[in-house]
């Protein structure tokens, strides 16, 4: 395949062009494609497919669609492609271009040269980034209906002259296609907007370009800032439900019934010209007898801005956002907005998954698991459908098993791991580390030792999981490379200190400064576990001999009678100190990866099975021993609970940390409390939980 691009230069930041090709399909014709960064394709005005399934550094996936639908008419097909040129992590900042065929069988009738390239001016360029993990925000001018133009219908655009580019080696896709049906909101209330008076430059947060560390538009160069526009304003409720014509200063709020993922799509028709901004969330509350629907969640825009003249649309935004509430305010001029809904971007696999535990409350948690797994599994295994949409480490070895759980096989892991095989030594990060999620770019050479151990484990689970040890055979290199980084970290004791970058154990106490610096005991603990299981993927006795004597040095060294500490520090004379610190999760570790016995340490394991757990009061029952969270230590809880045969309390334990998030948002959340996504992969392990504890 040969590729193209706009004669342009490439570096440009948040730029789309579509390409269009008219012609007459028949019963067999088909279009493959291939594209940088990302790409929608509408054929005869209607969408039909969003991409590609993401790719390692220099590669990218080939997608293929029937055009059969079509035999017999003339029909546009219409790829628009997006470049954001920025580091994130998301999509690789890599230069742009666009490849496709066009055929009838065996016979090509068409190449990406024989489309007709425009760019699209409508979306404004310097705006803002949606936040630091992902590119831009949307604003958008209209001054014709997008489904036209995408239809075939170009008006007055000026087509744009094109150049042969490079383009990435080819992959399969591997993943089945996302269904892109859509959900429609329901309208739940009216309002009055009312300008209000603000410091200037409210809103700053890391989304902000630096020029540096996150590239972008920087402060004084972007044209349109809707994230501190938006914040111009108050809200009223209305008493009644006013209807679908919102005038200048109104506001309507919907509701999707659960978090959703995908596109925002409506019908408006503008009597003049109008500014319509769209804000959302994963939740609202009530606040002085209005919906709150906060537009700037954990550092990221929430906000959709278009700017109509008179005339009627049929938008579909471009990014794929999450929401369970979203806010239709318009500042400036009158229109009459209907059909406001979601176009679904989400792993298909999961929806035949069957189930009924005869408990409604049960019921509703798999069911959120399952949205939250189909939400966060559309081409690689992500944390976030939301803020972040990227690849992470120990997320997917949780969220793996859950799609072998749901659709009896592993083919959006596959491309995970596969990802993770193609990806080059980063010059970012030290020889032999891995990054901590992928595909992404880390340009300030922060990566996670923690994680890669987590991607060991994972390969591990694979190979037993699926009986395939194609992977493994694969990443041996890789995984002696990570084993070789962290032999400079080893001590007298042969325990690994002083590791270096973000030294990651959970969301909780365990993971601030005081409990992580020196000799931290779970980051020990994970890669004793870890080096067994390099020795039994490759038959190395010498790794596991190794790990055995790690976990030996632990329970010497970290055990104080009563719980496993999380880290010793050096005294002024280098002598290694105990520093009291103890956490829930520390415990969990020991136990889940076998430096705690549980007929040894019977008092230990009995505490946490009538003590801890996710209904203990931390202020009041044993304040001294730091409550876990969901990622890890919670998950390896109700693993342990499930391995010692008590299904009851595995049963009590989710219906304690996961009936609310099923309630309030239909998914599983990053936390046990608010406060970060309400939508995260890992998470949909619960189901293997409740499933494994109602047989």
């Amino acid at each position: 395949m040969q590729a193209i691009w706009a004669k342009a230069p490439l570096k440009e930041m948040n730029v789309q062009y579509t390409f269009q090709y008219t012609f007459i399909p028949n019963d067999n014709t088909q279009i493959k494609l291939a594209a940088s960064n990302l790409y929608r394709i509408f054929v005869g005005g209607e969408l039909i497919g969003y991409g590609p399934a993401r790719a390692a550094h220099g590669y990218c996936r080939i997608d293929e669609y029937s055009l059969s639908k079509w035999a017999g008419k003339s029909v546009t097909v219409s790829v628009e492609v997006y470049s954001a040129q920025v580091n994130n992590y998301y999509i690789i900042e890599e230069d742009p271009f666009f490849a496709a065929e066009i055929a009838n069988g065996d016979e090509t009738i068409a190449t990406a040269r024989d489309f007709v390239c425009y760019r699209m001016t409508e979306r404004v360029q310097n705006v803002r980034r949606f936040t630091f993990q992902r590119a831009f925000n949307e604003i958008y001018h209209l001054d014709s209906d997008p489904r036209d133009f995408f239809a075939g219908s170009v008006g007055e655009r000026t087509p744009v002259d094109v150049v042969d580019v490079p383009m990435n080696m080819t992959l399969p896709r591997n993943v089945h296609y996302p269904k892109l049906n859509t959900l429609y909101g329901k309208m739940i209330e009216s309002g009055k907007l009312t300008e209000v008076k603000k410091p200037e430059r409210l809103f700053f947060d890391s989304s902000d370009a630096d020029g540096k560390e996150i590239r972008g538009f920087l402060a004084n160069e972007i044209d349109e800032d809707s994230a501190d526009e938006i914040t111009n304003y108050s809200y009223s409720a209305d008493k009644e439900l006013n209807g679908n014509r919102i005038g200048a200063m109104e506001y309507r709020i919907f509701d999707f019934s659960r978090t959703l993922t995908g596109f925002f799509t409506f019908t408006a028709k503008a009597s003049c010209d109008t500014v319509l901004y769209i804000t959302f969330d994963e939740l609202a509350t009530k606040k002085d007898g209005y919906t709150e629907i906060n537009p700037l969640p954990n550092n990221c825009v929430n906000v959709l801005k278009y700017t109509l003249a008179a005339g009627e649309y049929h938008p579909i935004s471009f990014e794929a956002n999450s929401a369970r509430f979203a806010c239709v305010s318009v500042t400036e001029g009158d229109v009459d907005f209907t059909d406001f809904g979601m176009v679904l971007y989400e792993n298909p696999d999961a929806a035949d998954f069957k189930y009924d535990y005869h408990d409604d409350e049960l019921n509703s948690i798999v069911a959120a698991a399952v949205n939250t797994f189909a939400q966060n599994a559309v081409d690689v295994l992500t944390d976030c459908p939301s803020r972040e949409r990227a690849g992470w480490l120990c997320d997917a070895f949780f969220s793996s098993r859950a799609e072998y759980h749901f659709t009896g096989d592993n083919l959006v892991e596959r491309n995970f791991l596969e990802n993770y095989l193609l990806c080059p030594q980063l010059p970012e990060l030290p020889e032999g580390m891995i990054p901590m999620c992928y595909p992404c770019d880390h340009k300030n050479g922060t990566y996670i030792p923690n994680w890669s151990m987590w991607y060991i484990l994972e390969i591990g689970e694979h190979v037993k999981r699926t009986g395939n040890r194609e992977v493994a055979d694969l990443a041996k290199d890789k995984i002696y490379r990570l084993v070789k980084f962290f032999e400079k970290y080893y001590n007298e004791y042969g325990l690994l200190e002083n590791l270096d970058s973000w030294v990651f154990i959970e969301w909780s106490m365990c993971n601030t400064e005081h409990y992580i610096k020196g000799l931290n005991y779970p980051s020990n603990m994970l890669w004793a576990y870890t080096l067994e299981v390099v020795a039994e993927l490759y038959n190395d006795p010498a790794l596991a001999q190794k790990g055995a004597q790690m976990k030996e040095a632990i329970r010497r060294l970290a055990w104080n009678g009563t719980y496993f500490e999380d880290n010793a520090v050096r005294d002024e004379n280098g002598k290694l100190q105990m520093t009291g610190h103890t956490t829930e999760t520390a415990q969990y570790y020991a136990f889940y990866f076998g430096v705690a016995d549980p007929d040894e340490y019977r008092d230990l394991l009995d505490l946490l099975l009538s003590t801890f757990g996710p209904r203990r009061d931390a202020m009041t029952v044993l304040p001294e021993v730091h409550r876990s969270n969901v990622i890890v230590g919670f998950y390896l809880r109700l693993e342990l609970l499930l391995r010692l045969g008590l299904k009851d309390m595995v049963i009590d334990d989710c219906r304690a940390l996961f009936s609310r998030m099923a309630d309030l948002t239909g998914t599983l959340w990053e936390h046990a409390g608010f406060g970060a996504s309400l939508n995260h992969g890992f998470a949909s392990f619960a189901a293997i939980c409740i499933d494994e504890a109602m047989k």
